[in-house]
Parts: structure tokens; C-alpha cells; sequence
């Protein structure tokens, strides 16, 4: 197959044959001077500035289509290089991942939790109480927020409106490691943490308890798999969950499946909700998982 004729050849060419053209017509032009008819003279005049003006259009469109072509270049080399950084991006992210699934934790901490079940999608909410006592410090750690999994749709840090707080001397930056089903964030503490510190986390996973509302059961799970770098099974102390359910006549029902921990009898608090406090005051690296039901659409008090 004969090659492909290259830009520049082609624009050479373009050029050459209008040139030759406007030499054609230059001729005439010359030839035509001494002819008394003034009509002759201007159309030919015309004839030229005709020619001239296409050839100036040809210069612009060739130009324009070589412009077009080198910014395709660019934005496929650019997306190459977008490609190779998120690639490298990720890379980086898996590391942390590895590194923190093979890091025994050096601390211990005592950890309360508030799950609200909201009135509706957008008033379910999590707050996760902290204080953690570092061997010797912690610099940063990863965590998993309690979120839907009843959806395929990537989960951001964003759509749960997330927030880590640490009201005495520092501040925690929240970086999201895995964006899923299953998020996950990396904590960094600065400064580190060398004595005993309390911190918490809020978010708001919207539409978390939206099968409890609408058929009056679901189930909250809770992996508690950090073993301490002390030999202990947990680096829990003691882990606390407070359930908060919307004002009812029926009071609602929290049993943790395997019998661990103990559950308090619904009560009410003074805005009307429903509590049940459930506690381990002796965490040992265990698999929680909570029943919870709740009466759907029966009559609230007034």
C-alpha cells in the first residue's frame, strides 16, 4: 500500500498548486495592462483578489486542521499520563492497606458508639467516641465507618458528611484508603498521640436504616480483629454501643446473636427515643452481630 502522504507534504502541496495559480493570474494581470477595456482589467483584478482571499482561507484551514491534530497528541499523552499517575496513586494506597493489616496496634482504647436510627433516610447518623492510651505513640491508624451495603455505588468520604474530631491540642486528617461498599479512611494524628487522647469521629450514612424502617428488622455487624502488639486479643478496653431509636409506643429490641456483652432494657430518653445500651466490659477480639427490630408504622406518642 502506498504510505500515507505526511502534513507537511500535504500542506506543501496545497500551497504550490494555489501558488502556481496566482502566478497564472499575476501573468494574465501583465499581459492584460495595455488593454484599453477598463471591464477586462477589473475582473481579472476581482479574479485575483478572489484567488488571494482562498488562498489566505486554505493557509488558515490547513493550519487549523495541524492545531487540531497536536491537541489530540497532547490529550492522548495526557491521558496517559493521568493513567500511570492513578495507577501509581493506588499502588500507594495498597501499600497502606498492607502495611496496616500487618501492624499490631500499639495502643489500647475504650470505644463508644452512638447508632441513631433515624425518622427517615437522611436523619441516620453514627458518632464513634474514642480515647485512646498510645505504647508508646500513634501516629495514625485506619478505620472502617458503618455504611450501606445494600448498594453497588462507590461510597466517598463526602456522601456520609464524615468528620474526625479532636477537641484538646491537635487536629486528625481523615484520607479515604478504599472508596466502596466497604469504606475505608487512614487517620493521621498531629502531633501524634503520646498520651491518653480522646477523639471521635461522626458521619452520617444516609439510608442505613432504611430496611429496619421498612420491615422492622436488620442487623448491625461489628469486627473487632485487632489484636494488640501486648498479646492481647483486642486492643479494646471496653467497647460500648448506645442504639437510639424513634419515639413509639412499642419499645424496640437489640440482642447481640452470640450472647456477648450485656443489654440494658429499652428506655426512654428526654426527647422520647428509644435507648438500649449494650457493653463488653472484656473485648476479646470477637465478630459482633446485632439483631435489631422495631415496630414499622405503628402509632408514636403525642
Amino acid at each position: 500500500m502506498p504510505d500515507t502522504p505526511s502534513k507537511s507534504h500535504t500542506l506543501f502541496r496545497g500551497t504550490l498548486n494555489i501558488a502556481v495559480v496566482l502566478l497564472g493570474l499575476a501573468s494574465g494581470i501583465a499581459q492584460l495592462a495595455e488593454v484599453p477595456t477598463r471591464i477586462a482589467q477589473w475582473a481579472l483584478t476581482a479574479v485575483f483578489l478572489a484567488c488571494l482571499l482562498y488562498f489566505v482561507v486554505r493557509l488558515w484551514q490547513l493550519a487549523f486542521v495541524v492545531r487540531i491534530r497536536q491537541l489530540d497528541a497532547d490529550l492522548i499523552d495526557a491521558a496517559k499520563a493521568l493513567s500511570l499517575q492513578r495507577a501509581g496513586h493506588q499502588h500507594y494506597l495498597d501499600a497502606i492497606q498492607r502495611i496496616s493489616d500487618r501492624e499490631k496496634p500499639l495502643f489500647s482504647e475504650t470505644l463508644e458508639v452512638l447508632v441513631t436510627v433515624g425518622d427517615d433516610d437522611e436523619s441516620d447518623r453514627i458518632v464513634e467516641k474514642r480515647v485512646t492510651t498510645p505504647d508508646p505513640l500513634v501516629t495514625h491508624r485506619t478505620m472502617r465507618p458503618i455504611v450501606p451495603t445494600d448498594t453497588d455505588r462507590l461510597i466517598r468520604l463526602d456522601d456520609i458528611d464524615f468528620k474526625a474530631l479532636r477537641p484538646v491540642d491537635g487536629s486528625i486528617t481523615a484520607l479515604p484508603l478504599e472508596q466502596s461498599r466497604l469504606l475505608r479512611v487512614w487517620l493521621i494524628f498531629d502531633p501524634a498521640v503520646t498520651t491518653p487522647t480522646a477523639w471521635q469521629v461522626e458521619y452520617r450514612p444516609v439510608g442505613l436504616w432504611r430496611p429496619l424502617r421498612e420491615r422492622g428488622w436488620d442487623q448491625l455487624v461489628w469486627e473487632d480483629r485487632l489484636p494488640a502488639a501486648s498479646g492481647a486479643p483486642s486492643a479494646f478496653t471496653r467497647f460500648e454501643v448506645t442504639f437510639s431509636f424513634p419515639e413509639s409506643d412499642q419499645p424496640p429490641s437489640v440482642k447481640e446473636r452470640q450472647g456477648y456483652g450485656r443489654i440494658a432494657e429499652p428506655e426512654r430518653d428526654h426527647r422520647g427515643r428509644w435507648e438500649v445500651i449494650w457493653r463488653d466490659e472484656k473485648p476479646a477480639g470477637r465478630r459482633y452481630v446485632w439483631d435489631l427490630t422495631q415496630a414499622v408504622g405503628g402509632p408514636r406518642r403525642r
